[in-house]
């Protein structure tokens, strides 16, 4: 609990730089995931698809001060679960009650001098600024974000090697859905296409059809707040070679973003290289068709990168880059840190291609061939 304060602190302090940018006396968290990054992981919804929480809510004040907003259904749980011994006081409220503005202004005072993540009453909202906060990473948030990443990346490929005759692209989503579970992973969506869906369509949601020799297989699942992307391709008897060498081709862009995404360095950057990447390799037009991917975190992308995106890299931000091509796509998450890209998730059981872009030693997964 001791480092977990810690990192709590941090946050804090983080939230009173924005204070003292904004000239405000207050910031008040209702956001799921600015709440799981406030507080090192912790959770404040019930319906896991929803942006703000349910009813427990978060108040840090310029003077280190920190309170739980919540209405008497959530505090006993927020107390024993969630909060205990990271220094927030308690403010509750009958669940029948609208008094959060009350409270709010009862422990921080003038509402107009309060931020929030939200709309809220008179509070400046800082959504923005909050998101900025969570971009680079500490080191136990890195070690929370490479579990998510080791146990998707594990389920995903053991999902696709247990592929049977007559699955469906919902068959894959229920089996990884359920060991994903096992470890309080929420799934936050899955885009499954089998044949000819994965050539149609670049957002495909799984569908009760036959998969018969190709699907491609992507996830987005959270754990503790943070949230992660993968994809996996697996084709069922002998693969034309065509096809191939354009997954190959695939790679290799995405290879080549990564290797540019170096702390410092504008995210137009690796956007414009995969740009020319795909006119060189003959694939004209395809960066049109799919944006081409972005900072993530504690959202499934904090932002996507165009090729005019001024915004800079940060040391320890984590981003996920997504090229694709009608039929294929490769997408891992990975940290950009000083001494190069630290992958999210990555290829555990599924073969590997082996490349070499710019000094960056890459090992991605390729597609899985079925017998």
């Amino acid at each position: 609990m001791i480092e977990r304060l810690k990192e709590v602190e941090i946050k804090h302090q983080r939230l009173i730089s924005v204070m003292e940018k904004r000239n405000l006396n207050a910031v008040f968290i209702r956001r799921q995931n600015n709440f799981a990054w406030a507080t090192g992981g912790g959770i404040n919804i019930v319906w896991t698809a929803t942006e703000v929480g349910m009813n427990a809510f978060l108040l840090f004040l310029k003077n280190g001060e920190r309170f739980l907003i919540c209405n008497t259904i959530e505090a006993p749980r927020m107390e024993a679960e969630e909060l205990g011994g990271l220094g927030f006081k308690t403010l509750s409220h009958e669940w029948f009650e609208d008094r959060e503005a009350e409270l709010v202004k009862q422990a921080a005072g003038d509402l107009s001098k309060v931020g929030c993540d939200v709309p809220f009453h008179d509070c400046h909202l800082i959504a923005q600024d909050v998101q900025e906060c969570r971009y680079s990473l500490l080191d136990c948030e890195i070690e929370r974000f490479l579990f998510l990443g080791r146990r998707l990346s594990e389920i995903s490929e053991k999902v696709l090697l247990g592929l049977r005759p007559g699955d469906t692209d919902c068959d894959l989503a229920g089996r990884a859905a359920m060991e994903l579970w096992k470890d309080r992973i929420d799934v936050i969506n899955f885009m499954i296409a089998a044949d000819e869906r994965a050539f149609n369509f670049r957002h495909p949601v799984p569908v009760n059809r036959m998969i018969k020799k190709y699907v491609m297989f992507c996830c987005n699942a959270r754990y503790k707040g943070f949230i992660t992307t993968i994809t996996r391709i697996a084709h069922i008897g002998k693969i034309d070679p065509k096809l191939k060498k354009q997954y190959e081709d695939n790679v290799e862009i995405e290879c080549r973003m990564i290797a540019a995404s170096k702390p410092g360095t504008p995210t137009s950057v690796p956007v414009r290289i995969a740009f020319d990447e795909y006119e060189k390799m003959g694939y004209s037009g395809e960066a049109l068709k799919h944006h081409q991917g972005g900072a993530m975190g504690y959202h499934a992308r904090d932002t996507i990168a165009t090729r005019e995106s001024k915004d800079l890299i940060l040391e320890n931000q984590a981003f996920c880059w997504n090229p694709s091509i009608a039929g294929t796509k490769s997408e891992d998450g990975f940290i950009a840190t000083k001494e190069g890209p630290l992958f999210i998730t990555s290829p555990v059981i599924f073969p590997v291609l082996t490349l070499e872009v710019d000094g960056v030693c890459f090992r991605r997964p390729d597609i899985y061939i079925i017998d």
